[in-house]
């Protein structure tokens, strides 16, 4: 058996099977509607293998992805439409210091592998600092109050998808420890390949912060007015909400 610290991010197997485990796009769909029709700037912090980025430029806007995984990046540059985009490795704080967008997004809750809270300012400042007067940022982190984790246990998470060569790949997720310590969660995925017999476990950590905490944060980077949503069908944030969904306003 395989065991590497966020090995989704860099191993050739596991990245092959990141979209499909990550089907689905609501959250997508949610925020093409706040961005809105009207061709904007926009840049994509932890694009990925660069779904939406590529659905982004596809209805009109200027894109830019940045993601610091060189091995999502070259999925993201190479798949249909992978052209419309300007692809750069690294972190928010690496985006050129020049840039000037409309929207920043980040999905698929990237914004919980910020596990400090300098790295959460960093990117915080540098994104804010690349947006124009009044632009926005659009995020989402899991509600801690849900105790999603719960559910990720191995039997109630186990689930079998087929990877793009056909091979029957079976996962399930096991947390280190009882739940989390603090605000980080610690777990790992584990991954069966039927075809290959291949075992692979990927370690990550996760931070859960509090609609609060996430508040705190954004104005002391400088972010002014927040909205706030509770799901991907615009409902306001209560205790039993699942996401987390910022809209921060700089400036």
């Amino acid at each position: 058996m395989v065991d590497i610290e966020n090995a989704q991010y860099c191993d050739p197997r596991l990245i092959g099977l990141y979209d499909v485990l990550n089907a689905g796009d609501a959250d997508y769909l949610f925020y093409e509607r706040l961005i809105g029709a009207r061709p904007v700037s926009v840049v994509d912090v932890g694009c990925g293998t660069g779904v939406f980025a590529v659905r982004l430029a596809r209805l009109g806007h200027r894109v830019c992805g940045i993601d610091p995984a060189e091995a999502m990046l070259s999925v993201a540059r190479s798949r249909d439409g992978g052209d419309l985009v300007q692809w750069l490795p690294g972190v928010a704080s690496q985006l050129p210091r020049e840039m000037q967008c409309d929207v920043a997004v980040m999905t698929g809750h990237a914004f919980q592998c910020l596990l400090t809270d300098d790295v959460v300012q960093e990117t915080l400042q540098a994104i804010c600092a690349r947006l124009v007067p009044g632009g926005r940022f659009l995020f989402e982190s899991r509600n801690p109050a849900c105790a999603p984790w719960q559910q990720w246990s191995p039997d109630c998470s186990r689930r079998v998808v087929q990877s793009p060569a056909g091979e029957l790949v079976s996962l399930y997720h096991a947390l280190e420890g009882d739940g989390p310590d603090g605000e980080l969660l610690a777990f790992g995925t584990h991954y069966y390949f039927a075809q290959s017999g291949a075992e692979l476990v990927s370690r990550s950590v996760l931070r859960f912060m509090t609609q609060a905490q996430i508040a705190r944060h954004l104005a002391l980077a400088g972010f002014g007015g927040v909205e706030w949503y509770g799901d991907w069908s615009g409902a306001a944030v209560t205790p039993s909400s699942r996401e987390l969904i910022a809209v921060a306003y700089c400036g």
